[in-house]
């Protein structure tokens, strides 16, 4: 009989708000920002700092990180042991995505990271760089993923660390769709490489999308029927329903046929579209006969996720971003395991009711935090 091995974890994932996109975020002048104490930049890490030493989190990511906050100088101040990896976004942005994780606790086995740009394009685009102007896919955003594989030191457990910051773009959930679609399929093809190993995923984001969307149900979900659904409306921002009843030939051009052409292997591994009725995929004509009774178009989804959040409960937090452009829920903290996780407690998140940053919240974002326990 094999014996018990468990430990406790704690996560955090946060936006912590770029220092360089302050003034677009809030709409001020650099002028403005000069004469509010609160953004000031040391003002607003260490209460960044102040946060982390409250939760203590083995693990924390970070979305619009920036090198020059010098995040580590000020924790190891504090004689934490963290180490941070980070990937920026790409052309001239400072800032990206971070994971930090105790040193005392693991050891990083992998580290990867991802532009989330169309596959068929990047090359090109490559090409082109000294034109940015030219062959500049729709698809070709500036957005990114961080990967980490972990191994705990205390119980051998992996642990594949995701942290990324998707498209804003309220009208644009295909590419976000897209962007997703890229980031499951290459955590699937980073755990198969290390498939001697148990690993658990983490996921902590900004999807810039709400848990009404189809963004957070096909994460969710083994599969998301994508016939009838608009693509205005995918993120959830917008507070539409993103299903229709529209007939098929209605639809504005269907914006999955527009996705598996930029993204080629839409169709391939673990994330394929199929029929319905499982006949093969036609994409000259949408993959569907006249005679076909049951149509549709599933997107499958081999490594569905749980959000810590609901799991504990019921229900996402009712807002964890308030700025005067949107107040709502765009932060999320999922999981994949096939080991048991009991969930002891998940960060309450404050009721708001007015625009942060303030002077208690460094971000317009709100952190959330989970600890768990997990066991064979």
């Amino acid at each position: 009989m094999e014996s018990k091995v468990e430990e406790t974890l704690k996560i955090m994932s946060y936006n912590i708000l770029a220092q360089s996109l302050i003034c677009d975020s809030l709409h001020i002048t650099e002028e403005q920002l000069k004469n509010i104490s609160y953004l000031n930049i040391d003002y607003r890490i260490d209460k960044i700092v102040q946060k982390i030493n409250e939760l203590r989190p083995d693990i924390f990511l970070l979305q619009e990180y920036e090198h020059k906050i010098k995040l580590s100088e000020k924790l190891k101040a504090n004689n934490f042991s963290y180490e941070i990896l980070f990937k920026k976004r790409p052309g001239d942005h400072q800032e990206g995505c971070a994971i930090g994780y105790d040193k005392k606790k693991f050891k990083c086995e992998y580290y990867g990271s991802m532009e989330l740009r169309a596959e068929n394009q990047k090359n090109n685009y490559n090409k082109y760089n000294n034109n940015k102007n030219q062959n500049k896919n729709i698809y070709n955003k500036e957005n990114v993923a961080l990967f980490l594989l972990l191994k705990s030191y205390q119980t051998s457990f992996y642990y594949l660390i995701i942290c990324s910051h998707l498209l804003f773009n309220c009208s644009r959930g295909d590419i976000k769709m897209g962007q997703i679609y890229q980031i499951i399929q290459s955590a699937l093809l980073i755990k198969s490489y290390y498939s001697s190993y148990n690993i658990t995923t983490i996921f902590g984001a900004d999807l810039n999308s709400t848990p009404n969307s189809a963004i957070y149900e096909y994460i969710t979900s083994k599969s998301i029927d994508v016939e009838y659904l608009n693509k205005a409306n995918l993120s959830g921002q917008t507070n539409k329903n993103y299903k229709t009843d529209t007939s098929f030939g209605d639809i504005n051009y269907p914006w999955y046929n527009e996705i598996i052409n930029t993204y080629p292997k839409f169709r391939d591994y673990n994330i394929i579209l199929i029929t319905k009725n499982k006949k093969k995929y036609n994409n000259n004509y949408y993959g569907y006969d006249d005679e076909e009774d049951d149509k549709g178009l599933i997107l499958k989804n081999k490594m569905v996720m749980k959000s810590f959040y609901k799991e504990k409960n019921g229900k996402e937090p009712t807002m964890t971003s308030l700025s005067s452009s949107f107040k709502g829920t765009f932060d999320f903290l999922f999981y994949n395991t096939k080991l048991n996780i009991n969930i002891n407690n998940v960060l309450n998140i404050p009721n708001i009711s007015f625009d942060i940053p303030d002077k208690d919240n460094p971000s317009d974002h709100l952190p959330l935090f989970v600890e768990f326990n997990i066991h064979n």
